[in-house]
């Protein structure tokens, strides 16, 4: 829990559309990160292993949008990210920033819920 959003780690490997589809039918969405303290927080829960975020380009390309619709201003990109252009339009996090990836790509995800609305 953080700042009020219960955070779920899979333990199995999705695409990003399965794991979005996972978390929705829970009432809960890919994580959106905004701050460094929560990059800092998901690669803790995450163990230091790839997982995808609700980030994507998929709608225009180069316009990265959130998962709740709210355009991208700034990052945690790894060096030299995002490289994919058409090809790679899902965003997987690491301990070292975060690498775009074909969306059909198998990771493991983090759902993340804002139960301060309930």
């Amino acid at each position: 829990v953080l700042n009020n959003f219960f955070y779920f780690v899979s333990p199995e490997w999705k695409s990003w559309n399965e794991s979005r589809r996972f978390c929705t039918e829970r009432g809960a969405d890919l994580t959106i990160i905004n701050s460094r303290k929560e990059q800092e927080f998901i690669q803790k829960i995450s163990g230091g292993a790839g997982v995808w975020i609700g980030l994507t380009d998929i709608d225009v390309e180069g316009q990265w949008k959130w998962a709740d619709g709210i355009t991208l201003t700034s990052g945690f990109w790894g060096t030299g990210e995002p490289n994919g252009q058409r090809g790679e339009n899902c965003i997987a996090s690491y301990p070292s920033g975060w690498y775009d990836y074909p969306c059909s790509n198998a990771f493991k995800w983090i759902c993340e819920k804002n139960f301060k609305n309930e």
